[in-house]
């Protein structure tokens, strides 16, 4: 005689399974994870149902009980968001004050290091180094069209040669520029 199995609360793990998961992703949403509560917490229902119909009947509950789990980690997480929240919520508005008031102190306190170290306020210096770039970076262009000129007419090799020593007088410059800087305290 062949022993029959039940079914029993399989179409309810089943569902409790599918909301479990949705639960769970929507949970790690970052600051609307709290929506997750509303399927775990109908996939934790369906799940307790379907678990008792399958113990009723003796029928499986391994899927019926990875329902359960799943749906009471996504309601927990989810939980969790909750309480992040509700407390930013709660003291956000102070904590962001003393946090713009924080940064306003660290930004007075860069710019006078920066004065008193540079000799110059930070924009007038920021405005003196884009010069300085835009300069050097004519120069630049002219240097490389008047390079492009010069190797009109030269062997693969010769180009590479030239290119090679013009990177290594570069690199040796920079070298050099990085040596001449003063170390921080």
């Amino acid at each position: 005689m062949e022993e029959q199995t039940s079914n029993a609360g399989q179409g309810l793990g089943i569902a409790a399974l599918v909301l479990g998961i949705v639960a769970l992703i929507l949970a790690f949403i970052p600051c609307f994870g709290w929506i997750a509560l509303i399927p775990g917490i109908i996939a934790i229902i369906l799940a307790v149902v379907a678990l008792s119909q399958a113990s009723q009947a003796r029928a499986p509950k391994g899927l019926i009980i990875a329902a359960l789990v799943i749906s009471i980690l996504g309601t927990s997480v989810a939980a969790v968001w909750g309480v992040i929240i509700g407390t930013l919520a709660s003291h956000g508005d102070q904590w962001g004050r003393e946090w713009i008031r924080s940064l306003d102190r660290a930004s007075d306190e860069f710019e006078k290091e920066f004065e008193s170290g540079y000799g110059k306020s930070f924009d007038e210096a920021v405005e003196e180094i884009d010069k300085e770039l835009d300069r050097t970076l004519e120069e630049l262009e002219e240097e490389m069209d008047s390079s492009l000129q010069s190797m009109e007419g030269l062997s693969d090799e010769e180009k590479a040669a030239r290119v090679g020593r013009a990177a290594g007088r570069a690199l040796k410059e920079f070298r050099e520029e990085l040596g001449d800087t003063i170390p921080v305290d």
